[in-house]
């Protein structure tokens, strides 16, 4: 069976046609590598937690130890690997659609814009995103580039969602939320699988292969291709936004021997990607907006080594330590980075009512940027340094009933200095089937390099027709405070029955000294009949937002399951300015993030080898953004056709043939959004 790779445009000399055809046969080719008594535990297992279970899972992100679900005082929501594998989504944000309180917009074929609790934006500075404990938050423009972080869906554990601050125990940035990617460890991805994925958008050849390292260790190497196919632009035309991508990886596991108490893990990525995209830009000729093709260029690589040591049932070490590398080359600017970054904890033996957890790292950071006549700086690299630890400490106030969590994270970073994020945690273990929890946090954004240190040409035009220019610059302020905010939250959990489980979190969330791009004067030009109006970010806004998040799940069947999710976001800004009317971007997050989001989800196995999953979404409208409300359908059926092969249908956004989930006003300079179109896509994938 052949499967085509879609067309592919907008990008030049990528040898998309070669890529995907050697792709396919390397895919095909593993079986020789079989082993003859291969495994395959991590074959689809349907309704593998049920939604008893689903509160018995275990969670690391909230405490940074194992816990069950139901015993986690904040709201945090797992996603698990057959959650990711019956949505059809073919990418880590696609599948993020499922979570509730997560706002996810699809910008263009590779770009999203993804956020929790309000500011969404392309990037989201309030978001702290991970893999494995790898922090992937840019520091330059603060913020997750989304096109670049993958990994094959089929060797994600799991991904856990915490809405709402995670600073105390993961530091500055996880202010509105925490995503934290979790990979299977190698002894649960033995054997070998193979997939090809094509459709009329997505192209997809993935291969991984597993085994074993003596009688303790374990490992897996796997490969990946993609491509994503050209959108249109809101006018019909071929947008120019296509992307391919290549990457592979590896990971190893080993256990101590005999009675050892230790294991280690080593693994590692490499990626490059090439896209496009259309971008409204700034000259000093006319038409002075113009709108460009700007290609994409993106690779990385990083490695990361953990050490667990385990004393008792109540006392384990970690160390990890990781080195990662990017470089991304625009139209704007080109960004180099290089990482070191090393983390440690250790959980203390239970002392009487106390569990305490401490620790500490250290993380530096180098780029070497090459800007552009729209952009320029001081510093061509910067050099920053991070130094924190932490301590947490769960006290029993009564056993089993009443739990009280008090942690705070102590930091030192290169641009504002010392900062503290501490946090309290109260949780009421009603009984068996329900507990209540409250908390009270402080989280910090620390300033991104843009606004430390880069000077951006944002716009130009002419005042009187042929007579004198002006242009608009973003100019840095090195003094800029962090971000603040105190967040208050209130969670409930029950099992009703043991199919039917719900949660729901209450959120107030007080933000101070938010920087503002305000308008601060006037600087002179070279040329005389030039003039340049500053705008210099600026800790002059205030405000808060608050609302409530639902999620609801139902085994209404053994074959049949159903859940729910709906969330309400509300948003208000004020400016500190004396001329409001300067700040130019002080409410505008008000009106960028749905107010209203709900889905749906119903999965049912219609017989032992056909299984069936519908997703229903629901996004208001979003006018910051100019986006109106949407309804999106997608729909799965998978076909087991024989033990380890199966063939999956895929359809996405089946009730419009396209539809618009993110932009900007046509005015302002920036990405061109696209209009996302409807898609369909087959997958086979084979397991031996």
């Amino acid at each position: 069976m052949f499967f085509p790779c879609p067309r592919i445009t907008g990008l030049r000399n990528n040898g998309t046609g070669w890529k995907c055809g050697l792709a396919a046969l390397l895919a095909i080719g593993c079986a020789n590598n079989a082993f003859a008594d291969a495994q395959v535990p991590d074959n689809i297992d349907s309704f593998a937690l049920s939604p008893e279970q689903l509160f018995d899972a275990t969670v690391m992100s909230v405490s940074k130890t194992s816990q069950k679900l139901m015993d986690a005082p904040a709201a945090v929501y797992v996603l698990t690997n057959e959650d990711i594998m019956r949505s059809g989504a073919t990418s880590i944000p696609e599948a993020l659609r499922l979570v509730p309180g997560v706002q996810v917009a699809r910008v263009n074929a590779s770009n999203w814009a993804i956020s929790i609790r309000g500011f969404n934006g392309t990037l989201d500075n309030k978001l702290l995103v991970l893999i494995d404990g790898r922090t992937v938050y840019d520091p330059l423009f603060s913020g997750t580039y989304w096109d670049v972080q993958d990994t094959m869906l089929e060797d994600i554990d799991r991904i856990e969602v915490i809405r709402g601050p995670g600073a105390a125990l993961w530091g500055a940035n996880a202010v509105n939320g925490v995503i934290n990617i979790i990979t299977k460890k190698a002894e649960d991805t033995q054997g070998n699988l193979a997939s090809v994925t094509a459709g009329n958008q997505d192209g997809i050849v993935e291969e991984r292969s597993g085994g074993k390292l003596g009688d303790n260790g374990y490992y897996r190497i796997y490969g990946k291709y993609l491509t994503h196919g050209d959108e249109q632009t809101f006018a019909g035309a071929d947008a120019h936004d296509a992307q391919a991508e290549d990457r592979g990886g590896f990971r190893a596991d080993w256990k101590g021997n005999g009675d050892a108490k230790d294991d280690f893990t080593l693994q590692g990525d490499v990626y490059n990607s090439d896209s496009s995209q259309l971008r409204i830009t700034s000259a000093f000729t006319a038409p002075f907006s113009p709108e460009a093709l700007e290609d994409i260029t993106a690779r990385g690589g990083n490695v990361l080594g953990r050490w667990n040591r385990t004393f008792s049932d109540d006392s384990k070490f970690m160390l990890q330590s990781y080195a990662d590398y990017t470089y991304r080359d625009q139209l704007l600017l080109t960004d180099q980075r290089a990482t070191f970054d090393v983390d440690t904890q250790y959980e203390l033996p239970v002392m009487g009512r106390h569990q305490v957890i401490v620790g500490g790292g250290y993380r530096y950071s180098a780029d070497d940027l090459t800007g552009t006549p729209l952009v320029s700086f001081t510093n061509i690299g910067d050099r920053t340094q991070l130094l924190n630890s932490f301590i947490q400490d769960k006290i029993t106030l009564d056993p089993k009933t009443w739990f009280l969590t008090l942690g705070s994270k102590f930091e030192y970073n290169t641009y504002t200095g010392f900062e503290i994020e501490p946090n309290a945690r109260l949780q009421w273990q009603i009984d068996d089937e329900q507990m209540m929890w409250a908390s009270v946090s402080r989280a910090v954004r620390t300033p991104s390099r843009v606004e430390e240190d880069l000077n951006i040409v944002q716009a130009t035009g002419i005042v009187n027709p042929g007579a004198h220019l002006f242009s608009i610059d973003t100019l840095p302020n090195s003094g800029l405070n962090s971000e603040k905010l105190i967040a208050y939250e209130l969670g409930y959990r029950r099992q009703w029955t043991p199919k039917i489980s719900s949660d729901v979190a209450a959120f107030y969330n007080n933000y101070q000294d938010l920087s503002t791009y305000t308008f601060t004067g006037f600087s002179p030009a070279a040329n005389p009949t030039h003039t340049v109006e500053d705008l210099t970010p600026l800790n002059t806004t205030w405000g808060e937002t608050y609302g409530v998040e639902t999620s609801v799940n139902w085994r209404a069947l053994e074959s049949l399951n159903l859940s729910a999710s709906h969330s309400l976001l509300v948003i208000a800004l004020h400016n500190n300015n004396s001329n409001p009317s300067t700040a130019a971007s002080a409410q505008a997050a008000e009106t960028q993030s749905p107010k209203y989001e709900a889905n749906l989800h119903a999965s049912w196995d219609v017989s032992k080898n056909i299984s069936y999953d519908a997703m229903l979404y629901y996004v208001s409208a979003v006018s910051g953004f100019e986006v109106e409300s949407h309804t999106r359908l997608d729909m799965r059926l998978a076909w087991r056709m024989m033990d380890g092969l199966e063939f999956d249908v895929v359809g996405q956004d089946l009730l419009d043939p396209y539809h618009r989930e993110f932009t900007l006003p046509s005015t302002a300079p920036g990405v061109v959004a696209s209009d996302i179109n409807r898609s369909f896509y087959g997958k086979l994938t084979w397991r031996f």
